[in-house]
């Protein structure tokens, strides 16, 4: 059986469950990268034109923003600097989920952390207004605002946990006929994966075209894959099999007919170096895209 956490909403960063959150801030880590990478041009128009950073600050501004949101959750997608990478726009749904918000849909982005997709998308034209996100940290929101120099906008955040019990965000249940959630479903293990899809299914509008896209660690090697990554923190990285058989299991149970489409970017998303990392392998972006009857 999985464990049941059992804790309301919103809550402190420091009530969280530390069996789901890595804690371990110190930059002498295989998830911390100290050199700023390169920046690619839509990544670098993003801070420039939405940020309004000046570019010759833009360096310092991303390296003081990055320490802060380390500090907060030190995990592998702020220390690696993988925000930077705007991976939501390498799905072709991304031009999609712009203009079906631009007529008024609603699109929620299931653990945002800082909430570099939810800022691509307005950057690209969708309305702030019918942008939504929500992380387990509510100090990402914080961090996320500091870094992209918005502290008043429109989008909407909230904290929630995914596996709390009664579901989470019921002012939402219903209300998103899109869903992005991207590095969110490989943190669970599969008896908390179960919980997590029902949870987006729940939030999900019911009607014809809702859609579900994003990325999540998979793998390619072998069988999907049981792993630990932190103590006492279960993941499964699924195989492009698994995750379409997962996901038709779940739209069933839910009487929901759906088709389910998988790709993997054979260039690893990232590579764990350093002691204990040997086990893992490189982690393969699995882009997915769940669309419904």
């Amino acid at each position: 059986m999985a464990e049941e956490p059992n804790f309301a909403s919103p809550t402190p960063t420091e009530s969280l469950p530390a069996h789901r959150l890595p804690t371990d801030k110190d930059t002498n880590s295989p998830f911390w990268t100290a050199k700023l990478p390169p920046l690619e041009e839509h990544t670098k128009k993003l801070f420039i034109e939405y940020a309004k950073i000046p570019e010759d600050k833009l360096q310092e501004h991303l390296e003081e923003a990055r320490k802060k949101a380390w500090n907060d959750c030190p995990y592998p997608c702020i220390g690696l600097w993988l925000f930077l990478k705007l991976q939501l726009r390498n799905n072709k749904e991304f031009d999609e989920a712009v203009q079906r918000t631009q007529q008024g849909e609603k699109l929620l982005d299931f653990g945002c952390a800082i909430g570099q997709d939810l800022r691509s998308l307005a950057h690209a034209g969708s309305p702030p207004t019918s942008l939504h996100g929500t992380d387990l940290v509510p100090s990402f929101f914080s961090a996320g605002h500091s870094l992209f120099n918005d502290p008043s906008t429109p989008i909407t955040f909230l904290q929630a946990n995914a596996l709390s019990s009664p579901p989470p965000l019921p002012e939402w249940h219903g209300q998103f006929s899109i869903i992005t959630a991207n590095y969110v479903q490989h943190c669970f293990g599969i008896e908390d994966q179960e919980k997590f899809a029902t949870l987006l299914l729940t939030l999900l509008s019911g009607k014809p075209n809702d859609l579900i896209f994003g990325r999540t660690a998979g793998t390619t090697e072998g069988e999907a894959r049981r792993e630990e990554m932190h103590k006492g923190q279960r993941l499964y990285r699924h195989t492009e099999r698994s995750f379409v058989e997962f996901w038709t299991r779940m739209a069933d149970a839910r009487g929901r007919r759906m088709s389910v489409e998988t790709w993997v970017d054979e260039v690893p998303a990232f590579e764990l170096k350093g002691e204990g990392m040997e086990r893992f392998e490189p982690v393969k972006n699995l882009m997915y895209s769940i669309r419904f009857e």
